[in-house]
């Protein structure tokens, strides 16, 4: 008993970061670049990067994820000035006031790799 009561606490914190009342995860990136995880699918792979991050889903549908992506973006006030479609590959370049930022989406046969870069 004493040991169910002493796991409590991390069962507890387990399910706090699971559970998200707004059903998406906010990651911030900068002070001013976050966006939130596309949320129909599966998280493989969240790799930081010099002012950048790089998510990897496990999905099918490059491009649902890059719209997610690109309105979220919009949505927190960033202005699209570059978008670029070749065979499997999504780009766009933003900007936010001076900041700027870039989105990339891949798709890499079942798994999409997003990667989001703030600055040059």
């Amino acid at each position: 008993m004493r040991r169910i009561f002493g796991m409590l606490p991390l069962l507890v914190l387990a399910w706090a970061l699971e559970v998200n009342p707004s059903g998406s995860m906010e990651l911030r990136i900068t002070a001013t670049l976050s966006f939130n995880l596309f949320p129909q699918a599966v998280v493989v792979e969240r790799l930081p990067e010099p002012q950048g991050l790089v998510v990897v889903y496990r999905f099918s549908q490059a491009g649902a994820i890059f719209r997610y992506h690109d309105e979220d973006l919009r949505r927190r006030g960033w202005v699209r000035v570059k978008y670029e479609v070749k065979k499997d590959e999504w780009k766009a370049e933003y900007k936010k006031g001076k900041a700027k930022a870039k989105l990339s989406v891949k798709d890499k046969k079942g798994r999409v790799e997003v990667r989001l870069k703030e600055g040059d």
